[in-house]
């Protein structure tokens, strides 16, 4: 795994959390000057410190942040774009309106056929799907993140709570 830049997942946790870069140093064991290296993308973070940090610090958009990037980009990130209104309600809106589209392809398409035999056409409507899918769960993940940050409710805690919701219904081991 390679080194990343986490300028802006740094800078957003220093603010959201309201502490220093010393501080953030002292819990990441690094030096104040590597923190600021981070911060202003100087330096790129070592994949070993960017694990250590998951597990020092419980702020949503930080860690969502820093999974997007180390994951190779396979988690989703935290949506601040142009036309993203970072308010709860909005995301909300948002939230449930990706979800009836997810819902409404759902029902469009079928996957009885063997993949094996699917048409040019039929595995363009399955990508769309799972485009679709990974829309509902990003913006549910942001939704989630922006609550259990509003409400200052631990994000570390919310996915511990659920674990055994899904061991009981058998989704997990």
């Amino acid at each position: 795994m390679q080194a990343k830049y986490v300028g802006e997942a740094v800078e957003r946790l220093l603010e959201d959390e309201q502490i220093q870069g010393v501080q953030l140093a002292w819990e990441l064991n690094v030096s104040e000057q590597l923190v600021s290296h981070y911060k202003n993308n100087r330096r790129k973070m070592q994949p070993e410190i960017a694990e250590h940090s998951i597990k020092r610090m419980d702020n949503p958009f930080y860690i969502m942040e820093i999974l997007h990037k180390f994951s190779d980009y396979c988690s989703p990130p935290v949506f601040r774009g142009r036309s993203v209104e970072e308010h709860r309600l909005a995301f909300e809106e948002v939230t449930i309106t990706e979800a009836y589209e997810a819902i409404e392809t759902l029902e469009e398409v079928s996957f009885v056929k063997s993949p094996k035999l699917v048409t040019k056409e039929e595995r363009q409507r399955i990508k769309d799907t799972i485009g679709e899918l990974l829309d509902i769960e990003a913006w549910a993940r942001n939704l989630a993140a922006i609550l259990c940050s509003e409400y200052q409710i631990s994000w570390k805690e919310a996915y511990k709570t659920r674990i055994p919701n899904w061991k009981a219904k058998g989704w997990m081991e």
